[in-house]
Order: C-alpha cells, then structure tokens, then sequence
C-alpha cells in the first residue's frame, strides 16, 4: 500500500475495526455456549446448573464474567442499544404533545414508556440522557372520562354479562 493514500489506509482501519467487533462478538457468543455445556454437564451429573455445581461453579463464574467483559466492550451492541434509545426518546416526545387531548395517543404513549422502561432495565442504551427518570413521565391526569369497555354477544356464543 502506498504511503501517500489515506484512502486505502482509512479503509483498511475501519475493515480491521470491523473484524475485531466481529471477533469479539463471536468470541462472546463462544462463550455462552460454553457455559451452556457447562450447564448441561452439570445438570447431566447432579441435577443442578453449573453455578451451584461443587465443580463446574467456579469455570461457570469465569466464563460468565470474560462473556461480559466482552459484552460491555462491543461497540456495536452499545452504538446500537443508544441509537435505538435516542429514537425511543424522540418517539415519546412526539406522543407525549398528542397525549395530552387523545386517549388512543395516550395508549401509545404509555406502550413507548413501557419499552422504553423494559430495554433501560436490560441495559439497552443506557446513558444519562436517555435515563427513563430524566425524562418527563406520563402527561397530566385526563381532562376527559375514560371509555367503558361495551360487552357485544358473539355469533355462537353465550350473551354477554350485562355490566354491572
């Protein structure tokens, strides 16, 4: 390769950078399954899983704690994991404006809050901005009543209870 061509040299960084994330993740996917023979042999022998085996507890620690090293390096779940977050985030905002009339927006704002809550407790994205406690919670109480649920009969089957 040319000194000269910066080009070919960026190129062949992020070719290099790539393979790394791609060998870190395959390392930790390696790993996982190893952990899942472990188990397997574990419960194979005692009928307990590897973590609470007297032998296989201390290489099913080891395993588990290099997967997440691994894990906690890889650039790609995370860029991911705070991209998917920033979008969650942008979404709620946008429901949150039409939450504030519109009880089917308010649905679907609160379906955002729970994902959003869900994927935070997973780890996915996590970062300050996108803290689900950072952000504003759920609109103000209804200024309208909420729906009640009508019960309608079904062809062919029993009538409906009448609401009491």
């Amino acid at each position: 390769m040319a000194e000269g061509n910066g080009s070919s040299r960026a190129a062949m960084d992020a070719a290099l950078a790539r393979a790394r994330r791609h060998a870190a993740q395959a390392l930790s996917e390696a790993l996982l399954a190893g952990r899942a023979l472990l188990d397997a042999a574990a419960l194979a022998t005692s009928g307990v899983g590897a973590a609470e085996h007297p032998l296989f507890a201390t290489a099913d620690a080891w395993v588990a704690s290099r997967q997440r090293e691994l894990r906690d390096r890889a650039p790609l779940a995370s860029e991911l994991g705070v991209a998917l977050a920033e979008a969650l985030d942008a979404e709620i905002r946008r429901w949150e404006d039409q939450a504030r009339n519109d009880d089917e927006a308010r649905a679907v704002l609160r379906a955002f809050l729970g994902l959003r809550e869900l994927l935070w407790e997973l780890g996915v994205g996590r970062s300050e901005a996108s803290s689900p406690r950072n952000t504003p919670a759920e609109p103000t109480p209804r200024s309208r009543p909420a729906r009640r649920v009508e019960r309608v009969p079904v062809e062919g089957g029993a009538p409906a209870p009448e609401p009491s």
